[in-house]
């Protein structure tokens, strides 16, 4: 690691923090190869107490790889936010949930920045698919090391919602299939890829099984040892592999102003997906 970046482990799980980084310098060559190789080690990285930009968000972003335009504005930074007033997502609860995982190519990295951040009452679970998948028992592991899991969205039901819990969705539901063990993210290893809010079925299996097997999985996913819970300050940078993690959220408290500035990283864009192929009614 390039001694230009003061970072240490955040988690024993997952995750490093890096302390006392300017924007700038997180472009150079040197400090930019040396925090791209610890997210790919560590799944997600938290720059403490920066003044950061849009622009500046948007290159930092960039490094990485091409980012996306999720809003009709055009621009390539949206606000997470229950007061702005073109912010996404609300004040609601939201299931675990890897972003996009109903699409056949993914976001791939995720950047966070606090720009409006209350005391208390907003924090953020991380779940790491890629810990989880390499602590699998041997059991488990046989049984879904060949089969794929389909990934599907509600656009009228509620984001708490653990699809598996619900009646199967319908087969032309909008979705994708993705093995579950995926060669998919950052990590040289496989993540394990199913989560709550999205994940309703294993293929070739009847209901009963699908469903047992699903929470099998749920039980090993989430039974903490393979959570990170970040506590939100003004000035944190949160950039996150999304294959490789999985995300979620209590509601944010009434009353309580909260504000994220968002730049993602590869894969399909929600709103391009939504107008293109759902609206337009493209074969997928």
């Amino acid at each position: 690691m390039a001694a230009s970046l003061n970072l240490r482990p955040l988690d024993e799980a997952f995750g490093a923090e890096i302390l006392g980084a300017e924007p700038e310098a997180l472009l150079t060559p040197g400090a930019q190869q040396a925090w791209h190789a610890a997210l790919a080690e560590r799944q997600l990285l938290v720059f403490r107490d920066l003044a950061l930009r849009a622009d500046q968000q948007e290159a930092l972003a960039a490094s990485l790889g091409t980012p996306l335009v999720e809003n009709p504005s055009g621009r390539l930074h949206q606000f997470v936010s229950n007061t702005h007033e073109d912010g996404i997502l609300g004040d609601e609860r939201f299931a675990y949930h890897s972003d996009h995982a109903f699409m056949h190519d993914p976001i791939d990295v995720i950047s966070l920045y606090g720009l409006e951040v209350p005391t208390e009452g907003t924090t953020t679970r991380f779940v790491n698919g890629v810990k989880a998948a390499r602590a699998l028992p041997s059991s488990l592991r046989e049984r879904i090391e060949t089969r794929n899991a389909r990934h599907t969205i509600d656009p009228s039901g509620a984001h708490e919602d653990v699809a598996v819990r619900g009646p199967r969705r319908p087969a032309d539901a909008i979705g994708a299939w993705h093995p579950i063990l995926w060669q998919g993210s950052r990590s040289p290893d496989p993540t394990l890829y199913v989560n709550e809010q999205q994940t309703d079925c294993v293929e070739g299996l009847p209901e009963p099984e699908s469903a047992a097997l699903i929470e099998a999985i749920f039980d090993h996913l989430y039974e903490g040892t393979f959570t990170y819970v970040h506590e939100w300050r003004e000035g944190d940078l949160v950039v996150w592999d999304n294959r490789a993690l999985q995300h979620a959220r209590d509601a944010i408290p009434r009353g309580v102003s909260r504000n994220l500035r968002r730049v993602s990283v590869g894969g399909t864009s929600v709103f391009e997906y939504f107008r293109d192929v759902v609206e337009g009614g493209i074969d997928v």
